[in-house]
């Protein structure tokens, strides 16, 4: 755990990933949909998660604007992918059931049971945000599950036209802050935080299944984060 710094704050801002932070995909795979195989029929499922990888240049994070041309970007992605392991039964019906599966079924991903409570507790005290790289069904899915208005602003890769790799994405989600604020910065990915760092972030490494090793402060859940965040407090 890094040692928590001493200053003079303005005011602290969350700003949240979503996948494997908040949320994570009900079949422990964000591109095999709840009724994949219902629809495909048996298929060996080794070889589709290596055709899924294999095509993911197929999916872009930064030029997606609705939820129809996203729509259409998983029709093409998963054509392809069934392609590629020779599927018999490949037909525009079948990857159409696809396509709507993963884009229009809130039901791909579960949030993790404490997310809920602990962001509206939260909420009550900081100013929230999301930098997610993700596409427009990202917004339909926060609101069906009634946590979108407890967010400040929320950036979306696919709308915003780049990831968070790119850098300016987090470039773009700190012109919405003062210069004096305080800002944490939670995510499951040790690359993205170190990007953060970079921007003055304060990075928080969100470690569910508790198998990461790193240099920055740690969690494994949201509860965990109010100790931290009340901690800081104490110390400034």
């Amino acid at each position: 755990m890094i040692e928590l710094k001493i200053g003079d704050i303005m005011k602290k801002n969350l700003f949240f990933d979503v996948g494997s932070t908040l949320h994570y995909p009900v079949t422990e795979n964000w591109f095999i949909t709840p009724n994949f195989f219902k629809i495909t029929g048996y298929i060996d499922k080794k070889k589709v998660i290596t055709s899924i990888e294999n095509n993911k240049y197929l999916l872009d994070e930064r030029n997606v604007y609705t939820e129809e041309e996203e729509y259409n970007m998983f029709l093409a992605f998963y054509t392809k992918v069934l392609k590629d392991i020779n599927y018999t039964n490949l037909s525009s019906n079948i990857v159409s059931k696809l396509a709507f599966d993963c884009v229009y079924n809130d039901k791909k991903v579960k949030f993790y049971k404490e997310v809920k409570v602990e962001l509206k507790k939260l909420s009550k005290k900081y100013d929230m945000y999301i930098i997610s790289d993700a596409w427009p069904s990202t917004y339909r899915v926060l609101k069906n599950y009634g946590i979108y208005n407890l967010f400040k602003k929320v950036y979306i890769s696919s709308e915003l036209g780049c990831v968070k790799s790119d850098k300016t994405l987090f470039e773009i989600a700190l012109e919405d802050v003062s210069n004096n604020d305080e800002n944490f910065f939670i995510d499951d990915r040790f690359d993205l935080l170190q990007i953060s760092e970079n921007f003055g972030f304060i990075p928080i490494i969100i470690d569910r299944d508790n198998n990461k090793t790193t240099n920055y402060i740690e969690i494994s859940n949201l509860k965990d984060l109010h100790k931290i965040l009340n901690l800081y407090e104490k110390t400034v």
